[in-house]
């Protein structure tokens, strides 16, 4: 009778045991139960429940201390590995190689925990305080108990995933709007660096309590160099090319460091993040320590690069915004020059009696240092200035409006007594006195008497015109250096030539001649000269248009370099 009534109580404590653990999802609470029930009925002092470490990268057969009973608390969490027998139930004896934990901490007997076939935990006990074996009634009631428990197990490993899920999503959830407001707040910031690098700052401190930044680049360069930094980094050739080595985000610890490495980790540097861009990595952000010395995970180094992805786009654009106002200003300096280019050149041409002239100058897309001029000195006699000056943009405009600011105050005091040679001589002292030394000007100018036909010139290193006859042609190239190359002492020849009726003078600067093709071959005097003899006896102004259609079509698909000016002049036959 009395068997009856210990085995009736033995099973209500079950039902009241089984109806307290399912009616609950707190693993903690469930696993605690357990121990505290076998424990208490077996007399053990020590216990606990291992279930499988199912984090990333954890090692095969890594197992994590859920619940425990009799052990420092400080144990809960701590990971053992050790290769588990396939028994369901074992003592520390069958196990081959087992952790030291296990031995170090008394523990001897083991039960697998099951629920239908799928292993939830690994039951760990001590030894009794009698230090008696584990009889069969007493085997039976922990596999009940288990059995029992197991569901439970099961339930609240499955709620603590839905919970971590559910964590995670709202975590992503929050991740994503922290994002969206960091892109509105780059965005809007494009065009201050610093901004950018202050707000990642600000992002990395506030979500992961990271201090220390320093972000590498390689844009529109063949070698990394640094966009911030707040240590002492100098970066060499060599570190670079170990930089280039980085193709994945990755931590740094201090286990065989690479000089680059080994730089970076002394300066509290804990986290590599590589940022592609038409796949080629540009950019390595360089992340500090967390300040609460805990280790990045992988969801952490998701949301890193994300962060950094925002931030590294909005970098690159502020490089182009910087690029793109540099452009902008040397665009308006461009469009300065070519407006001061154009101002000195002549509006219109006078008339020469009993002869036709036409002019032009095609400016390239970067404003060069030509210049021609036509001046009337009297009812018979006009000046012929054509000249080129060395450089590009401003400089050269500047250098360019000198030259004629000279031409024409000198040629003011045009008269019968006027000396071209001696004036020549203070124009190459003029230029020389106001440039610096790898600046000159080649200078062509020339008197026609239109009375006597007569011209008389001076060629200072100039393309020698070319006066064209009816039985051949002749080079105007009496001179001397071109100006500003000598301070003084230059002797330039005078030069004369008749231009009789139909003939043809044709002044040039070298974009006409070194005009370009596909193949790199330059148009040339040959093809000039063919080109005006195929219309000898057209006006002026055709034969200068045919010059520049032969140009044209002879350079089609290339760029024009340098400018091109050309003076016709033709002495007419009536």
């Amino acid at each position: 009778m009395t068997a009856n009534i210990d085995k009736q109580l033995e099973l209500n404590s079950l039902i009241e045991y089984s109806q307290l653990i399912n009616t609950n999802l707190n693993q903690e609470f469930i696993l605690g139960h357990i121990l505290l029930s076998i424990m208490g009925k077996m007399l053990i002092t020590k216990g606990m429940v291992l279930t499988n470490d199912n984090r990333i990268n954890s090692p095969e057969n890594s197992y994590i201390i859920k619940a425990s009973k009799g052990v420092d608390k400080k144990l809960s969490g701590l990971s053992i590995v050790t290769e588990f027998p396939k028994e369901p139930y074992f003592e520390l004896s069958a196990i081959e190689n087992p952790s030291t934990f296990l031995a170090d901490n008394g523990f001897n007997f083991f039960f697998k925990i099951y629920f239908i076939n799928k292993l939830v935990g690994i039951l760990c006990l001590g030894n009794k305080i009698s230090r008696n074996s584990i009889d069969k009634n007493e085997f039976i009631f922990i596999e009940t108990m288990l059995n029992i428990s197991a569901p439970a197990i099961e339930n609240s490993m499955k709620f603590d995933e839905i919970t971590r899920l559910n964590n995670s999503l709202s975590s992503q959830l929050q991740q994503l709007k922290s994002l969206f407001e960091l892109s509105k707040e780059f965005n809007s910031n494009f065009q201050d660096r610093e901004k950018i690098v202050k707000l990642l700052r600000y992002s990395l401190l506030g979500n992961f309590g990271v201090k220390d930044l320093v972000i590498f680049s390689k844009f529109r360069s063949e070698d990394y160099y640094i966009i911030h930094s707040e240590k002492s980094i100098v970066l060499d050739t060599k570190l670079s090319e170990e930089l280039a080595g980085i193709k994945e985000a990755e931590i740094i610890d201090n286990s065989n460091l690479s000089p680059l490495r080994k730089l970076l980790f002394e300066n509290n540097i804990n986290l590599l993040i590589p940022i592609s861009s038409n796949n080629k990595v540009e950019t390595i952000v360089c992340i500090g320590h967390k300040l609460n010395k805990t280790e990045f995970t992988l969801s952490d180094i998701q949301f890193l690069e994300s962060i950094v992805n925002l931030s590294v786009i909005s970098i690159d654009n502020s490089l182009l915004f910087d690029e793109y106002t540099e452009k902008l200003k040397i665009e308006n300096e461009l469009n300065i020059a070519r407006e001061m280019q154009i101002a000195l050149l002549p509006k219109s041409l006078p008339e020469a009696k009993g002869y036709d002239l036409y002019a032009v100058n095609y400016p390239a897309s970067q404003v060069g240092g030509d210049y021609y001029d036509i001046i009337k000195l009297s009812d018979s006699e006009f000046a012929f200035v054509i000249a080129d000056v060395s450089g590009k943009g401003t400089p050269a405009s500047l250098l360019m409006s000198n030259i004629q600011s000279a031409v024409h105050s000198y040629l003011k005091l045009y008269n019968e007594d006027f000396d071209i040679q001696n004036v020549t001589e203070k124009l190459n002292e003029l230029i020389f006195q106001n440039t610096t030394p790898e600046k000159f000007i080649t200078f062509f100018w020339g008197i026609l008497d239109t009375s006597s036909g007569n011209f008389t010139y001076i060629n200072a290193g100039h393309n020698p015109p070319i006066l064209f006859k009816k039985d051949g042609s002749e080079t105007l190239s009496s001179g001397g250096l071109m100006l500003g190359v000598l301070d003084s002492g230059i002797n330039y020849d005078i030069g004369t030539v008749s231009i009789k009726k139909d003939e043809v003078l044709v002044l040039y600067t070298d974009g006409v001649t070194e005009a370009v093709n596909s193949g790199k071959e330059e148009f040339g005097e040959p093809r000039l000269m063919q080109s005006v003899s195929d219309n000898f006896g057209y006006s002026s102004k055709i034969i200068l248009d045919e010059i520049v259609s032969a140009i044209n079509d002879f350079a089609v698909g290339t760029k024009q370099f340098d400018d091109i000016t050309l003076i016709v002049l033709k002495k007419k036959s009536g």
